[in-house]
């Protein structure tokens, strides 16, 4: 992933210095349909957040692909896939979370949009997708939106970093912490990133008013980049 072509991108898309005003004229049902990537699915992204993925998904170069931890119904596979050219997607989640929602119901929403050829989905425990077998194309752009909980969070940086691409693009969701998101999204995130022998960076925090919010970014959204470090060269 070209992380210098994403911030250009993304700076032109999102309007930079504006990049986390609220529009609040996305809180009307209506108006947020008509912008909607797949407006027939239920799912938990603001427009921004959608376009965002979307655009991210645009810039993963051939022989890189999507790995996406924490899968709902589909809603953000779909609109990060959607319009754009065909790569390798991984997605991972064991329907742990919600009563309304199960692998059938990802299977026929993916379907519906000719898309579930294309994801090769592990239904278990997020932890348990960090291998070479399940994982066998380096990862240009990374979704993780999994348990939140401080362990969890931590574990899906640390575990995921092998698998990265040398130039990888980071989302973590859910990165607002409050009364009503009790997240650890940023502060698990910002526990592993030291530890790293390689360059990870906090390129954007975009925020939320609350969880759920139409008019930002959902409830919020971690950027970072990776980039991996070449090995000593021993002089003999």
């Amino acid at each position: 992933m070209d992380i210098a072509a994403f911030r250009r991108h993304f700076w032109h898309v999102f309007n930079g210095p504006k990049r986390n005003a609220p529009v609040d004229a996305l809180l009307d049902h209506k108006a947020h349909l008509s912008l909607d990537l797949c407006p027939d699915m239920p799912g938990m992204l603001s427009i921004r957040k959608q376009r965002l993925l979307n655009l991210s998904f645009s810039l993963i170069p051939e022989g890189q692909a999507y790995f996406e931890v924490g899968t709902y119904m589909g809603k953000s596979l779909i609109s990060a896939m959607i319009h754009n050219p065909v790569r390798t997607v991984y997605a991972a989640g064991n329907f742990s979370e919600f009563d309304d929602n199960s692998l059938e119901t990802l299977q026929e929403n993916l379907s519906r949009y000719g898309m579930l050829h294309r994801v090769q989905f592990l239904n278990a425990d997020f932890q348990k997708s960090y291998t070479p077998e399940f994982l066998r194309e380096p990862i240009g752009l990374y979704f993780y939106d999994g348990a939140h909980d401080l362990e969890s969070q931590y574990l899906g940086i640390k575990r995921v970093e092998p698998y990265l691409a040398d130039e990888a693009l980071i989302f973590v969701d859910d990165w607002r912490h409050g009364p009503d998101s009790l997240s650890h999204a940023k502060s698990g995130t910002l526990q592993a990133m030291p530890e790293s022998t390689h360059q990870w960076k906090l390129l954007y925090e975009l925020p939320a008013r609350y969880n759920g919010d139409l008019g930002m970014w959902w409830n919020g959204v971690g950027v970072l980049s990776f980039q991996r470090e070449a090995p000593m060269q021993v002089a003999i």
